[in-house]
Order: structure tokens, then C-alpha cells, then sequence
């Protein structure tokens, strides 16, 4: 069943996606870069930190390392062997710990090397452009990392020593095994990052909280409005946020101004009514002759009065199918009309058997659904034998009222037509023609629907799709 207007989108609205989850995912972005940038910026400063730890323990080395050299009467480089490092590790074959006296030349190109037994039979490894650096940088020391000899990195110290009697300074070396430093780096890497994924789990759930938290006054705005469109409350009361508090008090005043539009058209339509119908009444009763232009007259006039009646109707249902909160029982109505036109049928002797779910309440007027209703059973009534049975039935969808009689029925071909405004299949009979097309623009007017189908009992069935109230 379609919709009727302001029960999904209106024209010219349209829905943009939610604001939950806008905020959730800005949430979301934002804390996974400041998250990453505070994970990388932890990971930096411990490996600075473990760098720092390795560079001071080859900083201790090469000032040993500096205490045990000087140089003999011809500026040769002497070593005292009591001063040198006494680490047991720089006597193990590849331990990690090496240290080293490196002589070089004018060209900074290695000469001789006094180094650990550490070094096994291999020679310390550093850099041409570190030996540039240190021997322009007396006494600073270059800390750079390198490769052991057996392919493990390394943490390089280097410093220039100048001896008394020599030009050409003496180059003091000291490395250590970083492997250890690395795995650590690592296994904090590792931790940090499962320490991020679970604060990041937090931050996300704690959002999540809040948003659901923060959005509860809207969806309580939400949930009122419903209740205010239903009938079960005139405006949006209670207690609101401050910043949605000038929103309430402006949907206030916008559906206390509909019920006044709505009144005030209410009250034009009635006055059109009685300022049209009252001169058609004149016309109608002054043109009593038998003449041919008092027969015209007459039935232009009835014809006009009858279109006065369907416009007023119109129009009226049109202003009422708008105002906020109408609701209306179905059940008690129906079985008013139901009563009605047994009476009025008396002498045909026909029984309208009337059954409708307790649970049916027609989003419209009270007025409204008399007019639709009554055209159907009406009508019924009138092509019936002698039984009419109506049900009312409520789902998701709405509303279904279904007339079923017993009469002659109508062939597909002439259902379309009957539906027509003015059209009338049988002249002998009496009427305007405009009961179902009166039902079928009223049914439209609440977004609803009129259909024409073959009834059970032999007859014709009509079947009314109304939108519903909610419960």
C-alpha cells in the first residue's frame, strides 16, 4: 500500500545516512591516527632508549680503551695491557663485545689494528666516512651501527685519540651485539601494539556508549512525535538538553499553527458550503415547472449541487487527513452504518454481518471513514440479494476493509469504469454515480487504495486499504 504524505520521506527530504554512525566512524578515524602516531612515537623513544643504553656502554669502553694507549719516544702507540677492558666477553670467539685500536694514514685508510680475541681472525669493519668524522672531531665519540663478523648488527663506537710525538691520531673501537636490544624492541613492539588494539576496543565501546547516550533525546522526540501523530499526546512535553530545546519549542508551535490552519480551513470550507448550496437550493426549488427549460434547470442544478457536495468532501478530507493526532476506531463506526441501512433496507430484507479486529484504528477522521465505508456498504446494499458481510482486518501495512455481497456482481471490463467519477452502469437505478469515485479519491487522499475483485459469496468484492494508527 502506498504510503500516505509525511509517513516516509517528503518531497524534498531525503535521508543522508546516521548521525551514530557519522559520529562513530569520525570517532573511529580519529582515534586510530592519534592511536598509530602515539604507538610509532612509544616505539621510537624505546629504541632510542635502548640505543642510548648501547652507546653508553661503548662509551665506557672507549674511554678505557683511551686510558690504556699513549705513545713511546718515536710517536709509536703503546698499549698497557692492565688498563685494557677486562670483560671476559672480549676474549670469547663472536661473544658481542669487541673492541679495537685502528691506525690510519694520511688517507684515512687502515694501517695497523690491535683488537680483542673476540674478533677471532677477523678484522673490525667501520666505515671510511666514520674515520673522516671522528678524526675531524677529536675526543667526540661517533656512534654509528655496523656488522660484527659473524653478520650480526652491531652497535659502533668510534673515537680520534691524539698521542704526544704523532700527527695522525689513533682510532679507539668498541662495538656491541644489538640483536639482544632488537628482540626487545620487538617483544615491546609487539605489547604496545596488543595494549593500543584493546584501549582502541575501549575508545570505540566507550563511543559507542556515549553516542547511544547522547542521541537518547532525540529518539525520545522521535518516539513523542509518533505519539503526537497518533493521538496520544497534543505536543512535545517533558525535559530537554539545552541545545534541543529551542527544536521542541519550534515543532510545538508548528503543530499548534496546523490545528489552526486546519480549523481555519475547516471553517472556510463549511462557509463555501452553505454560501453555494444555498442559492442551488433556491434554483432548484423555483424551477417547479413541466416546461422543457424548468427540466434543464433542474438537472443542472442537481448535477451542480452534486458536484458542490464532492469538491466540499474533498476538500474537507484533504484538510483533515492532515492534522496531526486524528485516529479513529474502526469497529463501532462500521457496525453504525452496518445497522443503518438494514433499517433503510428493511422491506429487501438484507443482513450485513459485520466482524473487525478490536485492534483497527483508522489514521483519519471519524468523518472521513463514515464517507468511505458507508459509500461501499451503501452500494452493497443496493446490488445485494440479501447478504453483505464486511471484515476488518490490521497488519503492518494498514488497515483492510473488505465488503463482500451477494449480488450479480461486475464483470472485470466495467470495474475501471464504475470507479470513474459520474459514471453509473445501470440509468434505471438511482444515484450520482459518484460513490465509489468519492471512495477512491478519499482513499487516495490518505495514501490508500480501493480495488474491485470477484467475491466468495458470488458477488462483488470491494477491498479498502486505509493506512492505520499505531497502537
Amino acid at each position: 500500500m502506498t504510503e500516505a504524505p509525511g509517513a516516509g520521506e517528503t518531497e524534498g527530504t531525503r535521508t543522508r545516512g546516521s548521525i551514530a554512525r557519522r559520529m562513530l566512524v569520525a570517532a573511529a578515524i580519529w582515534s586510530a591516527v592519534v592511536l598509530l602516531v602515539a604507538g610509532w612515537s612509544l616505539q621510537a623513544f624505546y629504541r632510542a632508549e635502548t640505543d642510548q643504553q648501547l652507546d653508553l656502554a661503548n662509551s665506557d669502553t672507549l674511554r678505557t680503551l683511551a686510558n690504556a694507549v699513549d705513545s713511546d719516544d718515536l710517536g709509536e702507540p703503546r698499549f698497557n695491557e692492565q688498563k685494557l677492558p677486562k670483560d671476559e666477553k672480549f676474549g670469547m670467539t663472536f661473544s658481542g663485545r669487541y673492541w679495537a685500536f685502528i691506525d690510519v694514514d694520511a688517507e684515512a685508510s687502515v694501517t695497523r689494528v690491535r683488537q680483542s680475541q673476540s674478533f677471532f681472525e677477523e678484522r673490525p669493519e667501520l666505515p671510511r666516512v666514520a674515520i673522516t668524522d671522528a678524526i675531524a672531531h677529536p675526543g667526540q665519540t661517533i656512534q654509528i651501527d655496523g656488522v660484527a663478523p659473524n653478520e650480526r648488527l652491531v652497535r659502533v663506537g668510534a673515537q680520534a685519540v691524539k698521542l704526544s710525538g704523532r700527527d695522525l691520531p689513533i682510532i679507539l673501537y668498541s662495538s656491541i651485539d644489538r640483536t639482544a636490544a632488537d628482540e626487545a624492541v620487538g617483544r615491546f613492539t609487539l605489547r604496545l601494539g596488543i595494549a593500543l588494539g584493546v584501549l582502541a576496543l575501549g575508545i570505540v565501546i566507550g563511543v559507542v556508549v556515549l553516542i547511544r547516550y547522547g542521541l537518547r533525546p532525540l529518539h525520545e522526540i522521535q518516539d513523542k512525535l509518533g505519539d503526537v501523530r497518533a493521538g496520544r499526546r497534543d505536543t512535545l512535553d517533558g525535559e530537554y538538553p539545552g541545545e534541543l530545546s529551542p527544536l521542541v519549542k519550534e515543532i510545538n508551535t508548528l503543530i499548534v499553527q496546523n490545528r489552526k490552519v486546519v480549523d481555519r480551513a475547516r471553517t472556510h470550507v463549511g462557509n463555501l458550503a452553505h454560501a453555494l448550496k444555498t442559492p442551488l437550493a433556491v434554483l432548484k426549488n423555483e424551477a417547479k415547472g413541466t416546461d422543457r427549460v424548468s427540466e434543464i434547470v433542474r438537472r443542472q442544478t442537481e448535477a451542480m449541487i452534486s458536484n458542490v457536495n464532492h469538491y466540499l468532501k474533498r476538500a474537507q478530507a484533504a484538510a483533515q487527513a492532515e492534522v496531526l493526532g486524528a485516529r479513529t476506531e474502526v469497529k463501532e463506526p462500521i457496525e453504525g452504518i452496518a445497522r443503518m441501512l438494514e433499517r433503510l433496507h428493511r422491506s429487501k430484507g438484507i443482513a450485513i454481518d459485520v466482524e473487525a479486529d478490536p485492534k483497527a484504528v483508522f489514521r483519519g477522521e471519524r468523518g472521513d471513514l463514515d464517507e468511505l465505508v458507508g459509500n461501499l456498504l451503501e452500494n452493497a446494499a443496493k446490488w445485494c440479494k440479501s447478504r453483505v458481510n464486511v471484515t476488518v482486518t490490521r497488519s503492518d501495512d494498514g488497515l483492510q476493509v473488505i465488503v463482500d455481497d451477494d449480488g450479480p456482481g461486475l464483470p472485470a471490463e466495467h470495474r475501471a469504469k464504475a470507479l470513474e467519477r459520474g459514471k453509473r452502469l445501470d440509468e434505471s437505478e438511482p444515484g450520482t454515480g459518484l460513490g465509489l469515485s468519492i471512495v477512491t479519491e478519499l482513499a487516495d487522499i490518505y495514501g490508500g487504495r480501493l480495488h474491485l475483485e470477484d467475491s466468495p459469496m458470488g458477488g462483488l468484492r470491494a477491498r479498502l486499504e486505509l493506512p492505520a494508527a499505531p497502537l
